[in-house]
This record gives structure tokens, sequence and C-alpha cells, in this order.
């Protein structure tokens, strides 16, 4: 396995990183947000909103809940979750990093899993409760 030699080198106070002709200014980062060349500081942020959006669809599953209240979490969630997606881009392209796929995946998951909690709300609240008919014996 080739391994890339980093050098570094100080100008002005500043520490840079030498990457093959490229430099990273190192002044605000720390060592736990790259492994492996990918940008992985934002990970457990997802992680978070992936675990947020498996409690709601279970609430959602177990509980009757009224339709603007699942609609309203679920939009927030993905709105936060690509949006932090988005940033995690960005951060990433002006580092020169390589971005990293679990962020993607579970942005994935949450989609769906916000989509089906939605989904299953609308149908529980669409099912009406059945009257029992009674007959009078003509």
């Amino acid at each position: 396995m080739n391994k890339i030699n980093f050098e570094t080198f100080h100008f002005h106070n500043r520490c840079y990183l030498l990457t093959g002709g490229d430099y990273l200014d190192t002044r605000f980062t720390y060592d736990n947000f790259v492994s492996d060349q990918s940008f992985t500081l934002l990970e457990p942020i997802f992680e978070v909103i992936v675990l947020y959006s498996v409690l709601m669809f279970i609430i959602v599953m177990i509980k009757k809940m009224p339709i603007w209240f699942s609609i309203l979490f679920a939009s927030l969630t993905v709105i936060v979750s690509g949006q932090l997606l988005w940033f995690s881009g960005i951060i990433v392209d002006e580092l020169n990093l390589g971005g990293n796929p679990k962020d993607f995946y579970c942005f994935v998951v949450t989609v769906i899993l916000q989509c089906a909690a939605v989904l299953m709300s609308l149908s529980k609240s669409s099912k009406k409760e059945k009257i029992p008919q009674r007959s009078f014996g003509i």
C-alpha cells in the first residue's frame, strides 16, 4: 500500500501541510476530523439524525400522531440533514479532501424513514373508526 508523505512547514506563525504541491492551512484544524483523506467531522451528527428518524418512525408506528406534527418534524429533519450534507461538501471541496460516503447514506436513510413516517401517519389518520351498525328488526 502506498502511503502519502506529508511535510509540514511554518510560515508567518502558521502551520502548512504540504501534500504533493498543495498547501493546506492547518491552523484551524485538529487531528481527528480526517481519516484516510475522508472528512469525518460531521459523521456523528448524521448518526444522531438517523437515530432521531428511527425513533420518529417507531413513535408513528405505535401511536397515532397528528399529520401536521409528522410533516413538520419530517420536513425539518430532511432540510437540516440536506443542509448539513451540502455544507459538508463545501468544506470537503475547500480543504481538498474526500467526502465521506457514510454521510450520504445517512441522508438517504433519513429521507426514506421520514417519508415512511409521513405516509404511515397519513394512512393512520385516513382510517376512520367503524361505527357498529344496529339493525332494527323490521
